[in-house]
């Protein structure tokens, strides 16, 4: 909706600079560029419809600059992202490779308890025969 009010409003500034080139036809000017530098006699109408048409090439420019750097700023978090994928995957292995090794380790407790108890267990029954 914004977007729209903007477009209306530049449509009516438009339209209002056109009146006022078409109103103002006949007398010519010349403008100054540098203190020393003129420009020859031009039409006002000319002048007018030249200097929107710079203003407007400013305009591109300096959006287009602001696109640029958000595509930059965009490709660094890109380029961040992935480092970051990349380092979630390393860690979730080493993790899943952690998990094994810690079940691995409880079997060899738990099998090392068995032969601890089997080996008291036969202890006793060779004592007292």
């Amino acid at each position: 909706m914004l977007s729209k009010i903007k477009l209306i409003i530049w449509l009516l500034i438009l339209l209002a600079v056109a009146y006022f080139v078409s109103m103002n036809v006949q007398p010519s000017v010349s403008v100054k560029i540098l203190p020393t530098l003129n420009t020859p006699e031009l039409p006002l109408a000319l002048i007018i419809i030249i200097s929107m048409i710079i203003g407007a090439l400013v305009i591109i420019l300096m959006a287009l600059s602001d696109w640029l750097a958000f595509q930059v700023e965009k490709l660094k978090i890109k380029r961040q992202l992935n480092l970051t994928k990349d380092e979630l995957e390393k860690c979730q292995k080493e993790n899943e490779k952690l998990k094994k090794e810690n079940e691995e380790l409880k079997n060899q407790l738990e099998i090392e308890k068995k032969k601890q108890n089997i080996t008291v267990k036969e202890e006793g029954k060779n004592g007292s025969v």
